[in-house]
């Protein structure tokens, strides 16, 4: 496999080989070696490390270190998400208990932006970011979270995260680049224009009321990101909080 065409119809072992990578990886943080693939897929071990050596030529997958196992770059990332990713949608009683936390405390507009930040990060259990245009303001939820992540185990690279998480800056301007566009947008390590979050993911989208865009809520997280479950999740709040402002102007 020389290039991206062979992750097509005709590359479906390929395929199918680089999505038990991204999802192991994703569930346990440690490198996937050829046995457990070659296990999932009812092949041998060696079959498996010749896809791996396609998929690790073609820039997909690498191998940290000297570990044997492999981890998906942010190339595989994207096209996992691009191509291979099914997403089922939050469930319906979820969805409803999460429409019932806004009614009990609502009090202003402020409280539901607040709030709206807090059950992202609840859900996803990873930082929660918010920002609402006429405030220009950004809200953050939850960065106690990255500590937690084995990927910022690094202190420097931990206090920098924090840091501009703590400043707002940052995240206020890359948000802002896209807060005239509604559409969900994942920006995965390096696709970020900031170089201290070349291993994080960021995930938005935005809400609106009248057809026009009022703001964009999400998530930072790990490049290994639950992506199945982050989006969505922050489909339904940005939803949930297009409907809740029609009401609020009506």
């Amino acid at each position: 496999m020389r290039n991206d065409n062979a992750l097509t119809d005709t590359g479906k072992r390929h395929q199918g080989v680089l999505a038990i990578i991204v999802r192991r990886y994703v569930e346990t943080a440690e490198p996937v070696g050829s046995r457990y693939v070659a296990k999932n897929l009812g092949l041998s071990s060696a079959t498996i490390r010749n896809v791996m050596a396609d998929l690790e030529e073609a820039g997909f997958i690498t191998h940290p270190h000297t570990s044997a196992g492999r981890i998906p770059t942010d190339k595989g990332y994207r096209y996992y998400i691009d191509s291979l990713m099914h997403l089922s949608g939050v469930n319906a009683q979820t969805a409803q208990s999460i429409k019932n936390e806004y009614h009990p405390a609502m009090r202003s507009l402020e409280d539901m932006l607040e709030r709206t930040t807090h059950l992202v990060s609840t859900l996803t259990n990873y930082v929660g970011i918010n920002i609402f245009l006429e405030y220009h303001k950004l809200y953050l939820d939850g960065a106690s979270h990255i500590i937690e992540l084995p990927e910022f185990r690094d202190l420097k690279k931990l206090h920098t995260i924090l840091r501009s998480l703590e400043e707002k800056r940052d995240i206020l301007s890359l948000l802002s680049d896209e807060i005239d566009d509604d559409r969900l947008t994942i920006h995965i390590g390096k696709e970020n224009k900031f170089n201290y979050l070349s291993e994080c993911s960021i995930v938005t989208r935005g809400y609106k009321t009248k057809g026009k865009v009022k703001g964009r809520v999400g998530v930072i997280g790990p490049k290994r990101m639950a992506y199945e479950k982050v989006i969505p999740a922050v489909e339904l709040l940005a939803d949930t909080v297009s409907e809740m402002l029609e009401d609020l102007e009506a």
